[in-house]
């Protein structure tokens, strides 16, 4: 690698970390890889697996992603806290189901900062038999993320043997699809705005655990969501849902509360779903929640009794709309 003094000890342990991670998804096929965080698994990256697999098809190799997580900016700039679109198992059982035989989760450290793009390039070449890279538009990996990685890529697989190919921007109407444009329609509660650059409806999931069963004492009782402290949230307020519980076919419609529970004083943030037409012990159970539309913003109600009033008015509003 062309390394000398004291910086050829340090980098040779980054390169052994990476190899290490690498290892168990070791094969005697040659590969095709693509590399990156690809939070939220929307349709640009959708149209980056696309290209990946078709590629991979025509040149007999084994499609596969590595996946960096953390994201890297949370190392990086820790000051930032990352908020996720998908959890690291969603994003692989999605990038899965669009295109990829095999997943690596490369963790990403302050360690890891430290290696070249060549030098990364380099261990998936012979760690992976990586024989194509399939690159977005932007793509931008190794140390100091340069602007140039796509032609120092394009000039390394010629040295070594592994061809470069790159997507065009995916576009939806004239603006392109980002993780980013998707955090900033959820926030606002543009839910079938995230739909269509996600290609799904946003989904939150996690086991169901005890709350204060406030809403079993109003007569709307709530399954609990515990999800983790990194997932994106959407605006608060209620939501019509879909609800998918662990291992049951039936798929429910619910009223979800996302949000502080100002009536109560409480500060913290809750996922509270009712469940439409369901009676049941849901507690240590995994549920997940497809948002379909928010039907309004969080708000403080004067008494219970009002409160009580909203929450008819809110349960009969979602049965029209998920019976329409």
């Amino acid at each position: 690698m062309g390394l000398s003094g004291s910086n050829s000890g340090k980098v040779m342990s980054v390169t052994h970390l990476v190899r290490t991670q690498l290892e168990a998804f070791k094969s005697t096929a040659n590969t095709a890889v693509t590399i990156g965080v690809l939070d939220g698994v929307h349709l640009g990256h959708q149209a980056l697996l696309k290209c990946l697999y078709d590629e991979a098809s025509q040149k007999n190799l084994d499609p596969g992603v590595i996946t960096l997580h953390p994201s890297p900016i949370t190392v990086l700039k820790p000051e930032i806290h990352a908020r996720y679109l998908t959890s690291l198992e969603e994003r692989i059982t999605l990038l899965k189901e669009n295109g990829a035989n095999w997943v690596a989760p490369l963790t990403f450290t302050s360690e890891l900062a430290e290696i070249t793009a060549e030098e990364l390039a380099e261990e998936l070449h012979q760690t992976l038999r990586m024989r194509l890279l399939v690159l977005g538009p932007d793509a931008a990996f190794g140390r100091g993320a340069p602007d140039d990685t796509v032609q120092r890529m394009q000039l390394l697989g010629e040295k070594i043997g592994f061809e470069t190919t790159t997507i065009k921007p995916f576009l939806v109407g004239d603006e392109r699809c980002s993780s980013t444009k998707i955090r900033s329609s959820l926030e606002q509660g543009l839910l079938e705005e995230a739909k269509t650059l996600l290609g799904r409806h946003y989904r939150l999931a996690g086991p169901v655990v005890h709350g204060y069963e406030r809403g079993r004492i109003l007569g709307f009782p709530t399954a609990n969501i515990s999800v983790a402290a990194d997932r994106f949230l959407p605006a608060f307020g209620v939501y019509a849902t879909r609800v998918f519980i662990e291992d049951e076919d039936h798929i429910y419609h619910g009223a979800t509360n996302i949000g502080e529970r100002p009536t109560f004083d409480e500060g913290h943030i809750s996922i509270e779903t009712h469940i439409l037409d369901f009676d049941g012990d849901l507690y240590d159970k995994r549920i997940e929640i497809e948002l379909i539309t928010q039907i309004r913003g969080e708000k403080t109600f004067e008494d219970l009794k009002m409160l009580k009033t909203q929450i008819k008015k809110d349960v009969t509003h979602i049965r029209d709309i998920m019976n329409d």
